[in-house]
């Protein structure tokens, strides 16, 4: 059987799941920019109502932002990295909502925002992969792995992202928050993803950038939970991962 070798863990598994955003992807690569673009589409519904964005705008989604309101980075622990699409469009709406207009069009207006940044994030931004990921896709999918996505974003956009880095065809499923009834930190995702791909929770590894990500897997029953900082943000691994790395060089598929 095949086995993931990192640190002091060694452990036989059929398939891997991977977290999207901050585990395949570079994070402000893509998001980045539509969170530039979200709020900027926010400030011009807000200013039809006479409102504007509250001060310091970035912390609405997660992000911080420099003088030119441009991202610089994003909190691990914030909407954005943590929460799913529906989540964020509620905090949109909620703005316009406080503006004065009517929650059922303030929703609708919120989701038209947010619609209009996908589509234009994927032709202006350059998404990056996380450096390493696609040798070590290639490796697995060479040693027969079977591999899947599970995302706190959307099934659709997700594989819009993949396809754009280049690496869809490595993946046997892609589970977004849309395709199951609880997100991240619940197990759901997990299950869905090992039936599609016909493998058991504890036939399978979860690698991740987020606490939710490690507490999904855990509350799955999945073998290991690798957490990755490729940006060196964490000292130490949060309690609910059992191994930190920095990069995909740490991981060794084995016989």
């Amino acid at each position: 059987m095949t086995v993931i070798s990192v640190g002091e863990n060694r452990v036989p598994i059929r398939g891997i799941l991977f977290d999207k955003d901050g585990t395949l992807l570079q994070f402000v690569s893509l998001w980045g920019k539509w969170a530039e673009m979200v709020l900027n589409e926010l400030e011009r519904e807000l200013r039809q109502e006479d409102a504007e964005l509250p001060e310091g705008p970035g912390y609405l989604l997660g992000v911080f932002l420099d003088e030119q309101r441009k991202v610089t980075a994003h909190d691990r622990f914030g909407p954005l990295a943590m929460g799913s699409p529906a989540q964020m469009i509620g905090i949109a709406a909620y703005y316009l909502y406080r503006a004065g207009v009517p929650w059922n069009d303030a929703s609708r207006r919120a989701t038209e925002v947010f619609e209009r940044a996908n589509e234009m994030v994927l032709e202006e931004a350059n998404i990056l992969p996380v450096s390493g990921v696609a040798e070590f896709l290639e490796t697995c999918h060479a040693r027969g792995l079977k591999l899947a996505v599970v995302t706190a974003d959307d099934k659709r956009p997700s594989e819009q992202h993949l396809v754009k880095m280049g690496l869809r065809h490595y993946f046997d499923s892609v589970v977004g928050d849309d395709c199951v009834e609880h997100g991240k930190p619940y197990p759901d995702m997990v299950a869905l993803a090992c039936r599609e791909l016909g493998l058991e929770p504890h036939e399978t590894v979860v690698i991740g950038d987020s606490v939710g990500d490690m507490e999904m897997g855990r509350s799955a029953g999945c073998a290991l939970q690798i957490f990755i900082d490729e940006e060196e943000r964490f000292e130490t691994a949060p309690e609910s991962a059992d191994v930190m790395i920095r990069s995909y060089k740490e991981l060794r598929i084995e016989e």
